[in-house]
């Protein structure tokens, strides 16, 4: 009776808490390419491995721009030629992987100093 004789509460319960929602944009379905960027880091370096993947059409040659963190420099790149060290360096395809059938994909890679890059980089085709 004791129990009962303080009146009716309704325990409360705080809402479930539910993890963050993060999208990503939408893989690119017509022609033109995408890059991704994998780093194999350590102290004061890094190797960047870049994947270029054709879209719905082939491709014929290709540009992969990826952003530099402040300090940190390209110092070899293969299978892509570059144009600039720091800042926006730019990658351009070589005779032998210029061309990407539909959906098909190459790598090329660089070395660097300091952080590697940490956005995605930007792929035009042509």
């Amino acid at each position: 009776n004791a129990l009962n004789a303080g009146g009716s509460t309704n325990p409360t319960t705080p809402p479930p808490v539910t993890p963050p929602v993060t999208t990503s944009p939408p893989p690119q379905t017509g022609a033109g390419c995408t890059a991704t960027v994998s780093l194999n880091s350590w102290t004061g370096g890094y190797v960047a491995t870049v994947r270029v993947t054709a879209g719905s059409s082939a491709v014929n040659g290709w540009t992969v721009n990826v952003t530099l963190p402040s300090g940190g420099a390209v110092t070899g790149a293969w299978s892509a030629t570059n144009t600039g060290t720091t800042g926006t360096v730019s990658f351009r395809s070589v005779d032998y992987n210029r061309q990407i059938t539909a959906g098909g994909s190459t790598e090329f890679g660089f070395q660097g100093t300091g952080t590697g890059p940490g956005a995605t980089p930007t792929c035009t085709a042509g």
